[in-house]
């Protein structure tokens, strides 16, 4: 079976520098069986892996010990047919190196100059490839700007994990959430907006891309949701998923008026943020008991909710004929 080492795609100039075979052999034995045959990524590019490179030295060695060719075929012929069926897509394979390195270079400019002063073509130079093969994996500067956003949270959620991990309150993990959040907002201050404008557009080829981000950076809280609930208390007023977005919209929402003056620190938007969620975990484990409040509102709820539902007649209501 391949190691991970051994799924890393190679060229032929790889291989020949490994190896010291030169190429025009390297096609030759993959001809004659020797060797099981790369995987073409276009018409003029093939990779190879780690078990061209084993096979090539074995048959050097075999080649030494004074057999000759087709007797090196017979000897090797169980794992060059084992090589070639645990061959892992190595196309695929470098596809996604190249989409990584790519995202990595960008989110890295972008947090340094900002959106609007970094440049594609430097992002290509550092990269080392060509504007058509970073356009094949982002079609356009917003989509490799939007897609910078799981880089980010990435890059933060790795940062509080020890500490997240290192304690059972879940406030304290909430606090350290807030804090990566801010971390977010540090790197690329007009990502968040531009996010929220994608995802809230429903003809945005961004639109998918933001709402994956939002459901791998809100996971953790909804599974913490889930476990903080005691059954029976308000069962019929939460949703796990909904009240995770609700949590950090007010967070959103607190930083963007906090952005306005100075009025409010990070403390305050912070302390805020962590009143919220002890209510509401106040709620999920029953010390606050919301049916009564929740029946007074109830029908109208049902009432405008189902009003809500059809845009155009909402719509003439409001504006008239």
């Amino acid at each position: 079976m391949l190691t991970e080492s051994g799924m890393q795609p190679l060229t032929i100039s790889d291989v020949e520098r490994r190896t010291g075979v030169s190429r025009s052999t390297v096609y030759y034995y993959i001809s004659e069986g020797l060797l099981p045959p790369a995987q073409k990524a276009s018409a003029t590019r093939s990779f190879y892996h780690q078990s061209h490179v084993d096979l090539l030295r074995e048959i050097g060695r075999l080649k030494e010990q004074g057999l000759d060719l087709r007797e090196i075929g017979h000897r090797l012929a169980e794992r060059v047919e084992a090589a070639a069926e645990n061959a892992v897509d190595l196309v695929a394979r470098q596809n996604e190196q190249t989409r990584s390195t790519i995202l990595d270079a960008a989110a890295r400019r972008f947090a340094e100059r900002g959106y609007d002063k970094t440049r594609i073509s430097d992002i290509c130079r550092e990269v080392g490839v060509t504007a058509q093969v970073l356009y094949s994996h982002f079609p356009s500067k917003r989509h490799l700007f939007i897609a910078c956003f799981r880089v980010y949270f990435d890059w933060m959620h790795e940062k509080i994990m020890p500490a997240v991990e290192r304690t059972d309150d879940s406030a304290a993990r909430l606090v350290w959430r807030s804090w990566a959040f801010y971390g977010i907002q540090a790197l690329s201050p007009d990502l968040q907006a531009l996010a929220r404008v994608e995802a809230m557009n429903p003809e945005s080829e961004l639109r998918g891309v933001v709402r994956e981000t939002y459901r791998g950076m809100l996971a953790d809280s909804e599974r913490e949701l889930t476990a903080e609930r005691k059954p029976g208390a308000n069962e019929v007023l939460f949703d796990d998923v909904l009240v995770a977005h609700a949590l950090l919209g007010a967070l959103e929402n607190m930083q963007m008026r906090a952005s306005w003056d100075d009025r409010f620190t990070v403390e305050d938007v912070m302390r805020n943020h962590v009143a919220i969620f002890a209510a509401v975990r106040a709620a999920y484990a029953g010390r606050v008991d919301l049916t009564e409040d929740w029946q007074t509102v109830a029908p109208l709820v049902a009432r405008l909710a189902a009003g809500a539902s059809a845009p155009e007649s909402t719509a003439s209501d409001v504006l008239g004929p």
